[in-house]
Formats: structure tokens, sequence, C-alpha cells
């Protein structure tokens, strides 16, 4: 799907777009400002940019780091892809850079604009409050809005929130299994929220699956299991490496600058799948953005 066939329609083709998909894959931009600057000792921290990506027809999401059928993409092949959508971040420099500074630069608050090409219009918009993390009881979130043409004003589709309940044993699944848990929560008119999915992220040998040094040249792979509120797993996440170009791959990785490729579950709504969407975003600055 190309950014030029979905550019005028906006977003209720970018729901029909999503509703056909397998999955999407996001790659975050490298900011070579900010590698820099940090490299020489500055708290600099650039906003950061994203290009969404359909998962290609012929490729399939790996269900463990080894699975021989699953794609193991390489910088290459992620950067052809055509993006469908981008997003932007947007947030202060100097809060970014104070908290940067302070060792907490990845709880800053932030929007995040997500645009059909390069036009200005919002597809989607996440709002995300400063929250210090579960483990202190206060989870950090994203509220996902849906900004459609025919609405003056915008549409909550729901909310990615961290899961700390039972609290200590979300506690010790973070602290002894380095294996934590988000949930995807539909809005419901009455203002409440009803959870779709959970994902189930273990970043190291503990858990469904050994992610122990994944993803790095050591192994390009870890893949997370997205589950149902049953607590089956119904599809995987996978962050990738993107090797093929060692030291590009390595300094993205130092810089944290994230590949994921996501497989949407069968049954899964549009609305579900730009929650899912969003709670990439959840992940990337909870897990895989630099403290």
């Amino acid at each position: 799907m190309k950014s030029s066939e979905v550019r005028s329609g906006g977003y209720e083709l970018i729901q029909k777009s999503l509703g056909e998909m397998e999955g999407v894959v996001l790659r975050q931009s490298t900011q070579k400002a900010e590698m820099i600057a940090q490299a020489v000792g500055l708290p600099y921290e650039a906003g950061n940019k994203y290009t969404i990506h359909q998962l290609p027809t012929n490729r399939k999401v790996k269900t463990h780091p080894k699975d021989p059928d699953g794609w193991s993409p390489t910088g290459p092949e992620l950067k052809a892809l055509e993006p469908f959508m981008r997003a932007k971040e947007e947030s202060s420099c100097f809060t970014r850079t104070m908290l940067t500074w302070l060792g907490c630069g990845s709880l800053r608050p932030l929007k995040m604009h997500f645009m059909v090409g390069s036009d200005d219009g919002d597809v989607y918009l996440i709002d995300r409050p400063f929250k210090c993390g579960g483990a202190v009881c206060c989870p950090m979130e994203m509220r996902l809005d849906a900004m459609s043409n025919d609405k003056t004003e915008p549409t909550r589709i729901g909310r990615v929130r961290e899961d700390f309940s039972p609290y200590m044993g979300r506690c010790c699944s973070a602290c002894c299994l380095a294996t934590t848990y988000t949930d995807i929560e539909r809005a419901l008119p009455d203002g409440s929220y009803e959870k779709r999915y959970s994902l189930r992220v273990n970043l190291s040998c503990c858990g469904r699956v050994n992610n122990c040094c994944a993803p790095s040249c050591c192994r390009n792979d870890a893949v997370y299991d997205v589950l149902d509120p049953k607590g089956e797993v119904v599809a995987n996440l996978q962050v990738s490496f993107g090797s093929g170009e060692c030291l590009k791959a390595c300094c993205r990785a130092g810089g944290g600058f994230t590949n994921f490729v996501l497989q949407f579950p069968r049954d899964s709504t549009p609305q579900d799948r730009a929650l899912l969407l969003a709670a990439l975003f959840q992940l990337d600055y909870a897990l895989f953005e630099k403290k």
C-alpha cells in the first residue's frame, strides 16, 4: 500500500487499509544529530520520527527467534519498503533535554502525529502524559484518538497501558524474569475501557521463547507475544536488528533506533489494529528508548 493511494482518503481509507493488511513494519528514523551530541556527552534528545509500512504479503512474522519460516529482515530490505504512513513526535525540546539530563528522557510527555505521506493533516493522534511507571503505581500509557475528516473533534479509540495487576506478581515478573505486560484497551461509550489484547515482552531467556542477546548482531530477531484476554497467543511481534549492513545496524541499535515487525490477530478490527500499532510506540519509549 503506497502513501499516494491513501492520501486523498485520509482516515477512512487508512482504516480500510489496516483491515486488509496482515501486519505492519514500524521503523524509527535515524537521528544523526542526536547520536553525535550524545556521543560527546550532551543531553540532547531529538523528537522521534517513524515510517510505517505494510508487511510484505510474502513475509511472515516469526513465532520464535529461530523460526525458519519467519522473515529475518535486513537493513536494506527494511529501507526499501514503501511507507504508507508516517509518525512524528511533538514535544518540547527543553523538556526532552532536561529529562535526558536527569536520566529519564524516555518518560517525557508527548503527542505523536500520524500522517499520510508528507501531508500535515493527522490521521491518528497519540497523547502521552508524563508518568513514572507501573513499578511506582503510576502506569505509563498512551491514548489514541482518530482524526476523522468529517468530525471537528477527535474520537477516542482506546489506550495502551502498562499492566501491573496484580502488582506484586507483575513486579516479580519484571524484576526476576525480565518480562513485562502491556494492555491494549478499546474505549467504550460510557468512558470506560475494555481489554482487547495484551503484549507480553520478555527481554531475556525467561519466557515462552529465549530472547537473550536479541535483537543484536548475535541474534537478529527478538519475538514477543500478542495475547487475547484469555492469555492465549494470537499473534506475534518481532523486533529486528536489521543485519546486512553491520556497522549501520550497530549504530542504529546503539542509538536506540528500533525496527518492529507486527502480525495482526486474525479477529482484530481496524480500530484494534490501530491500537496495536500504538502499542509499538509505548514499547519503544518504555523499553527501547535510551534512558
